[in-house]
């Protein structure tokens, strides 16, 4: 009977396993595989990824001066970190994919698998995997799970078209509760990266009433407070704000809740400033915020400077900047506020100048607005150095008109006010320093008590764990943790000893020299000062055109940097009051013009005439009458530079009666074209080839004059000094040299910069295409130690013989000399998403941060695959710098593109056109690396 029923529950069993297999579907097998799913796998699995992500938002350090992040930091740091628990994450959630293949948790541990890869940074990865589950889901809240993910993810590898299109799929759907907050939290991370304000705050909007959680719920109404606040809608903020403060949050949202709320707080009468004063007050004192004291000092500015009490907002901020506490980066944005304070309300640039150069040194630079401090900062260091130019010449010329006599005396007490000042200084210092000492010797007393009490008891100190750890702790936090080693006190941690000797034999260095009687250092710094001095008419007319091009930079710094109109138009002024003869009339005139157009002044029609009567001929003629002049000659300028290339191709081989043709047409269709230097000393060459030496001179001499200020005026001296010298020798041929008919090439021979186009312009004779020219003028080497030595020899002789023409195969040379222009290039795959519509982009970007320069974008076919857009031109090498370097920020077109191979550099007209030759973008990046 007994081994009956044995067998009997055998066979029981059998069925049941036979029942629960995987590849059966009765509800036994179900209820089976889906509890074993859910329970063991699914459910270690979920919970393991709980706690990653509760690990990542701990681990997180808040920036409080900006709006908070939407979702925590992900980056190779936090998935290194969580690279072991992320794999335990993938192989629990595998287990049921693997043996519970008919359970209904498939689709919910592919998505977590799809998480754990998302957090490892394998995107590409994660979105195979998201989209696989949401295909094989017959569960809508999953696929709906997933498709959120997938947005996530998209957002993470830049491909915002991809995100948008998940959003738009799930718009039409009905999402449960947590799948809501979390599709709108992505959504704001979308509008987030499109710079949307409006539609971020209408989404984390909509998430609020969707949370469970109350600390995840606050750190979203705080962003969403700080938007508010930012767009001046202070009641919105208040009200935010007070939900959180109302709604036990951790310590850190409720200690900068309680901080903002004062800054949107009504101020409708004294008795409410005095409150939040007092509130401000109060949270300064208390101990428990220490560590955030110069953060409260901070927002004390913001108040004050709410009630336009600026010198009491300086106050505070100085006050600020002398504690340390644990924010980061609060010191920058102090910084910033003051010198917000003296260039927007105090307009005091100078000090400004200084505060924002403080600032940028230690702003973060992945914050939004980096690149506009920094682009303030140079122009008021621009302003600094115009102003303090100014300032400088016009004491020094004040000194140089005195007497003798009186000069000395001026300059000695002068160096008498310095020394006192200096004596003042060393006493300070001396008095800062005994004090230190005073307080060290007090620590060092209350260690020594310390010491005693700890070793009372008959146990000595040294075999007291407690004590030696609590000395321990004592030391690193006052000294920090160094290593045993002599002069620790005066050493960095980790400096050697030759390094501490050398540190210390340079603080002696940077000391006054004590040993030099007063009298002999009075008498050293007056000579010092008196050869600043500009004593004669050389030297005043070098302090005088330092005055004019400071007065003329300082001017176009007001207009068009810091939109002071008025004290623009004061120093236009000042500039033709005390220069009439200045060669920035016409601009001085044309920016004056613009002025008093704009101010609705009547004095606009007087620079109006004396632009017509004195410079007829000038594009500021044409500009008081037609305002779209310079938009139009931007596209002219672009076709003079196709055929001045076109022009140069043609002089390279020998033919120079077209490449004057079309030299003569640049001049003549585009007289206000913006090469006209590179025009005229092309000319220069093809005369130097062509005519009889004296029309050469006459060219030399009409160049000087007319393009003082051109990079190519040093060739053209070399060329008047060589002229001249063989003139002396008389070594001068009389007439003009024979011109040999140019040798045409083979078609085999022929190299793509030689084939002919007729794109160009309409009414141009047949010519080379624009985009591939050989060489330009600009990089053309003259060896000036090359000697003369036959008779016979003739000036145009003279300069083929030293112009360097790299033979057909040659690695081209690119120049490093200063250009007239530059282009930014970028270079991308043509049929890739994240370059739709890239040009109009560019030409958007263009206008809101670089309008002054009225920048033109083109684009063609590079190489097979790949198009290469063109903005030009930028006058100055360290403003291209600058345009290619903020491509790098969050605002550029290209600022956000992840995961796609693309180039960006900036390149001279003159090495662009040696660029075309080869198009070898190695080879140019190397120069560029190394040269820019």
């Amino acid at each position: 009977m007994k081994q009956k029923s044995i067998y009997l529950l055998l066979l029981l069993v059998s069925a049941i396993v036979g029942a629960c297999s995987v590849e059966r579907n009765n509800p036994l097998s179900k209820t089976y595989h889906n509890t074993t799913s859910r329970y063991n796998g699914y459910f270690l699995a979920k919970e393991k990824m709980r706690a990653i992500e509760a690990a990542l938002q701990k681990q997180m350090v808040y920036d409080y001066n900006q709006v908070i992040p939407i979702y925590p930091t992900i980056d190779s740091t936090t998935a290194k970190a969580a690279a072991a628990d992320l794999e335990d994450v993938v192989k629990k959630a595998s287990f049921p994919i693997q043996y519970h293949k008919n359970s209904k948790w498939i689709d919910d541990c592919y998505i977590l698998i799809g998480r754990a890869r998302y957090y490892q940074l394998d995107f590409a990865d994660a979105a195979r995997t998201f989209k696989y589950a949401n295909t094989i889901s017959k569960d809508k809240d999953a696929r709906h799970e997933a498709l959120v993910w997938l947005m996530r993810t998209y957002l993470q590898m830049q491909e915002l078209d991809n995100a948008n299109q998940v959003s738009e799929l799930l718009r039409r759907e009905r999402l449960n509760k947590d799948n809501a907050r979390e599709l709108y939290l992505a959504r704001a991370q979308y509008h987030w990266m499109q710079s949307d304000t409006a539609a971020v705050i209408e989404n984390l909007a909509l998430s609020v009433p969707n949370f469970e959680g109350k600390d995840a719920e606050s750190r979203v109404r705080f962003a969403l407070a700080q938007l508010y606040q930012a767009k001046q809608e202070n009641k919105e903020a208040y009200k935010h704000y007070n939900k959180i403060l109302r709604s036990n949050p951790p310590y850190d949202l409720g200690f900068f809740s309680r901080l903002y709320i004062g800054q949107v707080s009504e101020l409708s009468d004294e008795q409410d400033q005095e409150r939040i004063a007092g509130f401000y007050q109060r949270m300064l004192k208390d101990e428990k915020n220490v560590e955030y004291k110069d953060k409260i000092l901070y927002e004390m500015a913001q108040f004050e400077l709410r009630k336009q009490n600026y010198d009491k907002a300086l106050t505070y901020l100085q006050q600020s900047l002398k504690e340390r506490g644990t924010l980061p980066n609060q010191q920058a944005y102090s910084y910033l506020l003051a010198g917000r304070i003296y260039f927007e309300h105090l307009g005091k640039y100078n000090m400004a100048q200084a505060y924002y150069d403080s600032a940028v040194q230690v702003y973060p630079q992945t914050a939004p607005e980096y690149e506009a401090v920094a682009e303030r900062r140079n122009v008021l260091t621009a302003f600094a150095t115009q102003y303090n130019t100014i300032q400088t010449q016009d004491s020094l010329q004040r000194i140089a008109r005195m007497s003798e006599a009186d000069r000395i005396a001026f300059l000695q007490q002068l160096v008498q006010r310095q020394e006192e000042e200096r004596q003042q200084l060393l006493a300070h210092q001396e008095a800062q320093q005994a004090q230190n000492e005073r307080r060290r010797s007090s620590i060092n007393t209350n260690d020594a008590l310390a010491f005693n009490q700890q070793t009372t008891g008959g146990v000595w100190y040294f075999d007291n764990p407690a004590a030696m750890a609590s000395a321990r702790s004592e030391f690193i936090r006052r000294w920090g943790d160094r290593p045993l080693q002599d002069f620790w006190r005066i050493r960095s941690r980790g400096e050697s000893s030759q390094q501490a000797q050398e540190t210390q034999q340079e603080t002696i260095a940077a000391t006054p020299d004590t040993t030099l009687t007063a009298e002999a250092r009075a008498k050293a710094q007056i000579q010092a000062y008196l050869q600043e001095i500009p004593l004669t008419t050389a030297a005043i007319q070098r302090s005088e055109k330092m005055v004019e091009e400071a007065l003329f930079t300082l001017g176009n710094i007001y207009y068009q940097n810091l939109h002071e109109n008025a004290k623009a138009a004061e120093t236009f002024e000042q500039l033709l009051q005390r220069f009439p003869s200045t060669e920035h009339a016409a601009e001085t005139y044309y920016a004056l013009y613009l002025i008093y157009d704009k101010a609705n002044d009547n004095r606009k029609q007087a620079y109006y005439n004396k632009i017509k009567q004195q410079f007829p001929g000038s594009a500021f003629a044409q500009l008081v009458d037609d305002p779209e002049f310079s938009v139009k000659n931007a596209a002219e300028n672009v076709k003079a530079r196709a055929l001045y290339d076109s022009a140069y191709t043609y002089y390279e081989a020998g033919n120079y009666k077209q490449a004057q043709t079309i030299v003569d047409q640049v001049v003549s269709q585009f007289p206000h074209n913006d090469i006209q230097d590179k025009a005229a000393y092309l000319e220069i060459m093809i005369t130097a080839r062509t005519k009889e030496p004296q029309a050469l001179r006459a060219q030399l001499e009409q160049f000087r004059k007319e393009f003082p200020a051109s990079p190519l005026q040093a060739k053209a001296n070399v060329l008047l000094e060589r002229y001249s010298s063989l003139e002396q020798q008389n070594m001068l041929r009389k007439e003009a040299p024979t011109i040999e008919p140019p040798k045409p090439k083979a078609a085999a021979q022929l190299r793509p910069e030689d084939k002919v186009s007729t794109v160009i312009a309409s009414t141009a004779p047949v010519q080379p295409t624009a985009t591939t020219t050989t060489t330009n003028t600009q990089s053309t080497t003259i060896d000036t130690t090359a000697t003369v030595t036959t008779p016979a020899q003739t000036i145009a002789d003279t300069t083929a013989a030293t112009i360097a023409e790299p033979a057909e195969e040659a690695p081209v040379a690119y120049s490093t000399e200063v250009d007239t222009a530059y282009y930014f290039v970028l270079i991308y795959p043509t049929d890739h998403a994240a370059f739709k519509d890239i040009a109009a982009k560019y030409e958007k970007f263009n206008l809101k941060f670089y309008r002054a320069q009225q920048l033109t974008v083109s684009e063609e076919s590079f190489a097979p695959g790949k198009t290469m857009l063109v903005a030009r031109s930028i006058n100055d090498q360290k403003l291209a710098n600058s345009y290619n370097t903020r491509q790098k920020g969050p605002e550029a077109p290209v600022g956000r593109i992840r995961g796609v191979e693309f180039t960006t550099f900036v390149i001279s007209s003159a090495n662009y056109q040696k660029f075309m030759q080869k198009k070898d973008v190695e080879a140019y990046l190397t120069f560029f690396k190394n040269n820019y």
